[in-house]
């Protein structure tokens, strides 16, 4: 067979002027290249959201920083991917996860926008009706006392009747169970109204569980402390959590909708409960 020689040597040519072409240069929308991946103004802009200038402060050296991080995360990234990370069950879980995430927080935002804003009579019922969040809003400082979670009916049976803490700690000493003496602190602002209700009418110092990350906390009232929220930030507080509820109840509706028309097998063991109902993902 004869080679053209000088054919060869054009579609080389030809190869390394296409190659040329395709290298990735800073320029227009593109403050930096690594390693042939483009950073993009858009992408630095992204990095800047949430960040809290400082007055008077350079914003160009402030995006030259911000630059900074994003190519090492660059760099990083590329010596995951050298390692293969990227092609682990672990990270392909991990990148649907934040998928669906970024989805669902987009159908949330149109559901917003479809929701009407609450005016200021539903506000003031709002606030008359959960005056833990609002007027009846209070700081609690506590005691508390922490152990591992364990499941043992038996154990729950004899702290049922403890009404102090010293209760509490007498019968963790006498099974053995090893535990850590603390304070905390508790805003009523922070918990579901209906939880609030029920911390404020325990007897003085009756302790209450809040179980946390595989961790038993046990919490004792030391003293209150009312903080109410002022009148002129109140109401603006209530239109918002009115706003957050309103947006939930379309997204549990959109659940529901979905679920209806939808076709869902399961794993053996891994079916919901008969009569269960299933809850939207956070």
């Amino acid at each position: 067979m004869r080679v053209n020689k000088t054919g060869l040597a054009l579609c080389a040519a030809s190869a390394m002027l296409l190659l040329g072409g395709c290298e990735k240069k800073v320029g227009g929308q593109v403050v930096a290249v690594v390693n042939g991946q483009e950073i993009t103004q858009n992408e630095l802009n992204a990095e800047l959201n949430g960040q809290q200038i400082p007055p008077g402060a350079d914003r160009k050296a402030v995006m030259a920083q911000l630059l900074q991080q994003i190519v090492n995360r660059k760099l990083l990234v590329g010596r995951a991917k050298e390692q293969g990370l990227d092609k682990s069950p672990t990270y392909l879980a991990q990148i649907q996860k934040a998928q669906d995430a970024v989805l669902i927080n987009m159908l949330a935002s149109n559901a917003a926008k479809t929701t009407s804003v609450p005016d200021a009579a539903a506000a003031d019922r709002f606030m008359a009706q959960n005056p833990s969040l609002f007027a009846g809003r209070k700081r609690y400082q506590l005691d508390q006392l922490q152990f591992q979670a364990v499941a043992d009916p038996a154990l729950e049976a004899k702290l049922k009747p403890a009404r102090t803490m010293e209760a509490v700690e007498a019968v963790l000493k006498n099974q053995g169970i090893a535990f850590q003496r603390g304070t905390a602190q508790l805003d009523t602002a922070a918990l579901p109204p209906q939880v609030g209700a029920r911390i404020a009418a325990l007897p003085p110092g009756e302790p209450f569980v809040v179980p946390q990350n595989g961790q038993i906390v046990v919490n004792a009232i030391r003293s209150v402390q009312a903080v109410p929220v002022p009148t002129e930030q109140a109401r603006p507080a209530a239109v918002e959590l009115l706003r957050r509820q309103q947006v939930e109840q379309a997204m549990q509706k959109q659940v529901e909708q979905a679920r209806a028309s939808a076709k869902i097998t399961y794993a053996p063991d891994y079916a919901p409960k008969s009569g269960a109902a299933a809850r939207s993902p956070d």
